[in-house]
């Protein structure tokens, strides 16, 4: 194999699709001609990997091109994401679990209102028995988890006991999941939420590309007329995607899930693009920059910071 980095890398990738169609037959989707049949010998996986060679080209392009951390690919897939959800920004992250702390720390930042900052000691409703990383970063940011039941039947919360969970003046937020793709209350959790002016944060881990809807009038005296990129269900409902009714969701790209990069998660910033500078700044280390790497001081500012006792103008992209 001889050539320009260029040509050896188009030979590779090309290799890498040979090789992929040749030994990867059983990942390919089910209608697709090459896939291979199914044996009666073989067992069916629960959350089988679904995959061709375009996917394995990527993977292996990204690789060649050495991005260990967020880079084409990646910045590509946040934009898409976002549009595919209708949210205003998606931030990848390293998993799941850590969307949802950062999803929860975001809520807890100094440039929010007093009054719905979440501070140690403050509660977040959610549901009994879920994933232990829907309840972990609830404790982790020193507050409260208040449980309600699951209904055995769904697996969802029982939203008739959020009355029964709130504490005037110590509730500051709703953190629930989806279980399994299938939608919890959002209509009775959103009522409850405009009711006391909280924080919903949807945990959409396992429900990516299901959707929720609920008679237009209903929907738009809860502040939403317009349904997800692609969903339609007449004039008289509005229709979302799961993840685009709450002010903050996640996702999880862990290979049971529906979308998989291995690894890997995203924050979605549904309306409130303020979410998104404090929930980046959290996922980068403390830094309060819209900077994206390798492009800096585009403020004009990053050394004009006096921060404490520190030199006037030393600063990492901004201040802290």
């Amino acid at each position: 194999m001889t050539g320009t980095p260029a040509q050896l890398k188009a030979q590779i990738l090309e290799l890498t699709r040979q090789y992929s169609r040749q030994v990867h037959g059983a990942f390919r989707p089910a209608a697709d001609p090459e896939r291979s049949a199914w044996q009666d010998w073989q067992t069916i996986p629960y959350a089988g990997r679904v995959f061709t060679e375009d996917e394995v080209e990527a993977a292996v392009a990204s690789t060649l091109d050495f991005w260990l951390t967020l880079g084409r690919e990646g910045e590509a897939f946040q934009q898409e994401l976002a549009a595919f959800l209708g949210v205003r920004h998606s931030l990848l992250v390293n998993s799941g679990s850590s969307a949802n702390l950062i999803a929860i720390s975001a809520l807890t930042s100094p440039k929010l209102p007093a009054e719905r900052r979440i501070k140690p000691g403050d509660e977040v409703i959610t549901v009994a028995a879920g994933f232990p990383t829907t309840v972990a970063p609830i404790v982790q940011v020193g507050a409260v988890p208040v449980f309600v039941d699951a209904d055995p039947v769904t697996g969802n919360a029982r939203c008739d006991q959020l009355e029964l969970a709130y504490s005037p003046g110590k509730t500051k937020a709703v953190m629930m999941a989806h279980a399994l793709g299938n939608p919890f209350d959002l209509a009775a959790t959103l009522a409850f939420c405009r009711k006391y002016d909280l924080w919903l944060v949807e945990d959409n881990c396992d429900a990516l590309g299901c959707s929720y809807s609920m008679p237009r009038p209903l929907a738009e005296s809860l502040g939403f007329t317009e349904n997800s990129p692609g969903l339609d269900e007449g004039p008289d409902r509005v229709v979302r995607y799961t993840g685009t009714w709450g002010d903050l969701s996640t996702q999880s790209f862990y290979p049971p899930h529906h979308l998989t990069m291995g690894e890997g998660g995203a924050v979605n910033i549904v309306r409130d693009a303020k979410l998104k500078v404090i929930a980046e700044s959290f996922r980068d280390w403390g830094r309060d920059c819209w900077c994206p790497s390798g492009i800096d001081n585009t403020c004009g500012k990053r050394f004009g910071w006096q921060l404490g006792e520190l030199p006037a103008g030393y600063g990492y992209q901004g201040s802290p």
